[in-house]
């Protein structure tokens, strides 16, 4: 009985194994996980299975001037993660894996730095690094671990997912290069899927479109344009500035008005200096 029992917890096991295959070019269409809308695009994929895991390099499209390839690396466990031997593809937990020097490596001269906010998208939360190299690149290098579902038994039901993002965009923002983690898809699902609320098609039970961001309009009313009620301010007078006329050497200034003298004053030229001639008397005049 225990023969028996042996024989078939092996057989158990060897059925959550996978035929071994080394790494090869498959479709895009096969990637494990996909690039949101708009880019970037998928450029190839390799695929490499191992005995409990199938391991996935997926390069993405590039305009950057960095060093380095854009890429998205996933390992998806079918079990428990090996510990090396027999081919088996080990499962190390990030705790354990220095993710600085990871990422300084796919970036080299980027200036990374580890962001220290806490961050999650659907499948969980997920840390990341940003760069910021002179030649005007943004880059990131991003990293999730989707923890094992168990079943009631605590067996393994689906193994872990593992995924790091490298990803460097010219002219990009740092919102932008995070958005993309957000927007990643996985080719099939990884949790059981919950059950909906009990609330939803009950009676007397009022739900409202209402999210995070409070009431979701269907279309967006712009804010109505309001008229200043305030009385007109008149129009300022206008500033005359002086103009100084130096006056001519040897000019009189004549005083304005009011007794004061500026650089404003009237000037009266000095009539041009003109000789008198007075004509000699004629020789026959007594």
């Amino acid at each position: 009985m225990a023969t028996l029992v042996g024989a078939m917890l092996g057989a158990c096991a060897s059925t959550r194994d996978l035929p071994p295959r080394e790494a090869r070019i498959v479709a895009p269409v096969d990637a494990m996980i996909v690039p949101p809308p708009g880019g970037p695009a998928i450029v190839n994929v390799v695929s490499t299975t191992f005995p409990n895991a199938i391991q996935q390099e997926i390069s993405l499209a590039t305009e950057a001037r960095s060093t380095g390839e854009n890429k998205i690396t996933i390992v998806k466990f079918v079990g428990d993660g090996g510990d090396g031997s027999d081919a088996a593809l080990r499962d190390i937990p990030f705790t354990q894996i220095n993710l600085t020097e990871e990422a300084l490596a796919a970036w080299p001269d980027s200036g990374m730095a580890v962001s220290p906010y806490y961050v999650q998208n659907d499948y969980g939360p997920f840390g990341y690094a940003i760069g910021r190299p002179a030649n005007g690149d943004a880059c990131i290098y991003a990293w999730q671990r989707i923890e094992p579902s168990l079943r009631p038994t605590s067996t393994v039901d689906g193994g872990a997912i593992s995924m790091r993002l490298q990803l460097c965009r010219q002219g990009a923002t740092e919102q932008q290069l995070v958005e993309v983690m957000y927007r990643l898809r996985l080719s099939h699902s990884v949790h059981s899927p919950r059950p909906a609320p009990a609330a939803i098609g009950r009676t007397a039970v009022s739900i409202r479109p209402v999210g995070a961001e409070g009431f979701a309009n269907v279309i967006d009313i712009p804010a109505p344009v309001t008229r200043s009620t305030a009385a007109p301010q008149p129009a300022a007078a206008p500033v005359v500035v002086p103009v100084s006329i130096a006056p001519p050497p040897g000019a009189p200034i004549v005083p304005s008005p009011s007794g004061s003298s500026s650089s404003a004053a009237t000037t009266v030229p000095r009539p041009p200096t003109a000789s008198v001639v007075v004509p000699r008397p004629s020789s026959g005049a007594q």
